[in-house]
């Protein structure tokens, strides 16, 4: 919680391909070693057996086994050879340290596997190839999920950490994304300027439900997610303010802010629809609308009493002075609001269990704070 609501460095750990047969694994190896573009520009290959390989015929022979160990002599058999990932890291993170991480998290993690890594620094942000064998040493294959992938992101950072090095690995939707998959090339179409199939068909349909005078479904069920993450941050914010000790306290606080400046649910398409349009008005579009971009210009519109026709222009909505408790700063309206939104319960349920939320947290601070400020932490419990 702590480093989420610092908004730590997130680690990316993303499928970008398989490979079927060893020709195809072959020029996976010279992709991502660059092996025939100069001396200067090739990169080492590092396998799980710890050698370092450079030579093209090093890399024929191994990807020649990798085939022959898949096949296991029955030549018609269609399926993948290797699994190619790419594990990276926001910029400035130092690239021997990420390389390092990442055979650490391989060797631990495919132990009964074949798998080769390149580091890649050619990027504003360095990232390691790595592809593996689709088989291990005892015949059995595998297909990463989604949990699997998560699983990863965890570790991956977790090594990252063991270096020094601040990295985080949460889910998109904790941290306001849609986590609908988006394909690459769709993304570097847009970073072209250009629209991707994916994109003209999202609005297609959103607009056909426009037609039909009829809610879009994604924004219900998006709203609804929402909800139920805000949900969890306030039940966190009351465990962690009823702690008597002062870093949970602060930590408290930090996430009622993270919270006040997480953005509003907003699908891929509309992400993708709105950055164009900010790209064709010459406007410096906002990848991610950077929730501590956002909350300094809203504590800095507050502190010059900017209108609030220039605070919708920013995309920022008007709020209240800060109380400087944990529990009112942009925590209870703001989770009201997304409840009554996703329109999970038209009863009115959902408002009550969110209200209910709220008045325990405010009864546990209250106690808290006439507890003895002298009284040890966890005393006569558990021992971790």
């Amino acid at each position: 919680m702590e480093r989420t609501a610092r908004r730590a460095p997130e680690v990316v750990v993303r499928v970008t391909g398989r490979q079927h047969g060893g020709g195809h694994v072959l020029a996976n190896f010279s992709y991502i070693s660059r092996l025939g573009h100069g001396e200067d520009v090739q990169v080492p290959l590092y396998t799980s057996d710890g050698d370092v390989l450079r030579d093209g015929q090093d890399m024929r022979i191994l990807a020649q086994d990798w085939q022959e160990w898949e096949v296991g002599g029955d030549d018609r058999r269609k399926g993948a050879t290797s699994i190619s990932m790419v594990l990276s890291m926001p910029a400035a993170t130092e690239p021997e340290a990420l390389k390092a991480s990442v055979l650490d998290f391989a060797r631990e993690e495919f132990a009964n596997r074949s798998w080769v890594a390149a580091l890649h620094v050619d990027r504003d942000h360095p990232h390691v190839h790595l592809t593996i064998a689709r088989r291990d040493h005892d015949g059995r294959r595998f297909h990463p999920n989604r949990d699997d992938l998560f699983r990863y992101r965890q570790r991956f950072a977790q090594k990252l950490r063991d270096r020094g090095i601040e990295a985080n690995a949460t889910p998109a939707r904790a941290r306001g994304i849609d986590p609908t998959h988006e394909p690459i090339a769709a993304k570097k179409m847009r970073e072209k300027g250009l629209v991707p199939r994916i994109d003209k068909s999202r609005a297609e349909r959103a607009q056909g439900f426009r037609d039909r005078g009829m809610p879009d479904p994604v924004r219900q069920v998006l709203a609804e997610r929402h909800a139920t993450v805000l949900q969890t941050y306030a039940k966190s914010i009351m465990e962690l303010s009823s702690s008597p000790s002062l870093s949970d306290q602060v930590t408290a606080q930090t996430l009622s802010k993270f919270i006040e400046a997480m953005p509003d649910p907003e699908s891929n398409s509309e992400r993708a629809a709105r950055l164009r349009l900010e790209r064709e008005r010459g406007l410096r579009p906002v990848e991610d609308r950077d929730p501590i971009a956002l909350a300094l210009a809203k504590y800095q519109q507050r502190s010059l009493g900017a209108q609030e026709s220039e605070q919708a222009e920013a995309g920022v909505r008007p709020s209240d002075k800060l109380s400087g408790n944990a529990l009112d700063d942009g925590v209870s309206d703001r989770l009201k609001a997304f409840i009554e939104k996703a329109g999970e319960d038209k009863s009115g349920e959902a408002v009550d269990r969110a209200d209910d939320i709220l008045r325990r947290v405010r009864e546990r601070d209250l106690e808290r704070q006439q507890r003895d400020i002298d009284r040890s932490k966890d005393r006569g419990g558990p021992q971790r």
